[in-house]
């Protein structure tokens, strides 16, 4: 008898890369690699992570769905990922299928045509697929322009009115400050700089969400008003997309929405009728690398 091919779906991110093995439909193993965006790809940091994922996998894969920050379905970036995931992980090109992580994330909730999807994960995007497969979107800039309301946003405020305190001559005490400098090594100068400015790109500075959800949680008045800012910011996203597509219903997801049971919270006053959803998207592509194992 056959056996049912191995299956892996990959949900790449500036923070990390979430993977799922499915075999028979049933998931074999999850995990968490480092993280992976079509700008890290050819890079020292980039070949790490994938030779990271590769000694993670229990078995060879004999399909691949990855969904990439960065990347467009059929562009030539997504030509060459394909060829570079394909000889990390010793998969055939043409069992390795890539799209955008936001394409992924959208058919995980949601049909095209059926709702705008808000995603908050180290960035932020509002972002809708028409029934005839064209992309609209509000928002997803990077985070040198945009992503307010995204994991790098939260860390990046908080290190703002941590430093303002600090440039008024205080010195932090609060559950935030406690929080951040336990991810920092230290509130000084020296730490803070060498901890947001040693690593280019925002995925260090995103590492400082859950600090701020943990400070919320404590009952933090200034981190629970920066959940309510950046709440603001994603519902501020929606506004700009429905102007284009119509009152939509809003699916809210992306792991800045997990920091605290707070923001989801916030979420829904700054956004009524929002509906937060979890779903892991690895798992769904996965699923959807069966028909690269069958053809």
């Amino acid at each position: 008898m056959t056996r049912p091919p191995l299956l892996l779906g990959l949900d790449a991110g500036g923070t990390g890369t979430g993977w799922a093995l499915l075999r028979g439909g049933q998931v074999v193993a999850t995990g968490t690699a480092p993280a992976f965006t079509a700008m890290l790809a050819g890079t020292p940091a980039g070949t790490e992570s994938l030779a990271a994922l590769a000694r993670a996998m229990p078995g060879q894969p004999d399909a691949v769905q990855a969904g990439v920050p960065g990347v467009s379905a059929g562009s030539e970036m997504a030509s060459t990922l394909q060829a570079t995931l394909a000889a990390a992980l010793g998969v055939a090109p043409d069992r390795v299928d890539i799209e955008s992580d936001l394409d992924l994330a959208y058919r995980a909730h949601l049909a095209p045509g059926a709702g705008v999807l808000l995603y908050a994960g180290t960035g932020s995007i509002a972002y809708h697929v028409t029934a005839s497969g064209e992309a609209v979107r509000a928002g997803g800039y990077g985070y040198r322009i945009g992503d307010d309301g995204g994991g790098y946003s939260l860390g990046r405020a908080a290190l703002r009115h941590l430093t303002r305190l600090l440039d008024l001559g205080e010195v932090p005490s609060s559950p935030l400050a406690r929080e951040v400098a336990a991810v920092t090594g230290g509130l000084d100068w020296e730490t803070l700089r060498a901890f947001v400015y040693g690593t280019p790109g925002a995925g260090t500075t995103a590492r400082l969400a859950p600090a701020v959800g943990r400070a919320a949680d404590a009952g933090d008045p200034d981190a629970t008003r920066l959940l309510e800012e950046a709440a603001a910011a994603l519902a501020e996203l929606v506004t700009r997309l429905r102007a284009r597509v119509g009152p939509l219903p809003v699916t809210a997801t992306g792991g800045a929405l997990r920091v605290s049971a707070l923001f989801p919270g916030a979420l829904s006053r700054a956004l009524p009728g929002v509906s937060v959803q979890q779903r892991n998207h690895a798992e769904a592509a996965a699923r959807y690398a069966a028909r690269l194992a069958s053809s």
